[in-house]
């Protein structure tokens, strides 16, 4: 059967979790058969690529350090028409790639499908304040979103100096050549950490999209890691 789907993990030093993003990408509804899962290993010094590995899923190495180099990385190895992506640190869920793939068959206009976050290790109040922030958004989030390759080529592909905000970026782009569908009931579980040790990225990717709809460009490059 061939594979019409390729999921595509960047990861960092993601030993802690990547083990259960990778079992909720192996219980699919999908066909097994139906799609790849790539993690790209992006230069890390930790157990990461080891554990993959023993899941059984295909790696590759990134050594240029960088969110957009890693999912770049992702594309240009991957072989499917539809490329999906999400984090380490992700849980998705069971019917994650089977509603992808039906909002893309709904129309070959079909561009990018996303979803909405939900976060599982930080106070239920403050999961329940962003979750009703980010559920107004109507912007791709990179790690709850699909692709159609051709799209992606379309727009002369992905800017390597677009890190941070990269999915904004690519939310604004694709608008030019296609549709995109925001499913707000395909929600996939994130952590938080970051909302607990570094509220400085959340301001940096709140200007960066700001920065981008005036100018079509970011502020900020990167943004800490947050391994905790």
């Amino acid at each position: 059967m061939e594979k019409v789907v390729t999921v595509i993990v960047p990861a960092y030093n993601e030993q802690l979790l990547i083990a259960g993003c990778l079992e909720s990408l192996l219980n699919q509804s999908l066909a097994r058969e139906k799609y790849d899962i790539i993690v790209i290993d992006n230069n890390s010094t930790d157990l990461t690529a080891k554990i993959a590995m023993e899941k059984g899923v295909k790696v590759e190495e990134e050594p240029l350090k960088g969110y957009v180099h890693a999912i770049r990385r992702g594309i240009d190895v991957c072989q499917t028409e539809f490329i999906a992506f999400t984090d380490a640190d992700c849980i998705v869920p069971h019917n994650w790639l089977g509603r992808i793939l039906a909002h893309f068959d709904e129309s070959p206009q079909v561009v990018g499908v996303g979803g909405k976050l939900a976060f599982y290790d930080i106070q239920p109040i403050v999961d329940v304040t962003f979750r009703s922030i980010l559920y107004l958004n109507k912007a791709l989030p990179g790690n709850n979103m699909a692709v159609r390759r051709e799209a992606v080529e379309e727009i002369g592909g992905i800017d390597p100096k677009v890190n941070l905000t990269v999915d904004y970026w690519l939310t604004l782009k694709l608008r030019k050549v296609g549709r995109l569908i925001v499913d707000k009931s395909l929600v996939v579980k994130t952590s938080g950490r970051r909302f607990r040790s570094s509220f400085d990225s959340d301001i940096r990717y709140f200007i960066n999209v700001m920065s981008m709809r005036v100018s079509s460009k970011p502020v900020f490059y990167d943004f800490p890691d947050i391994r905790d």
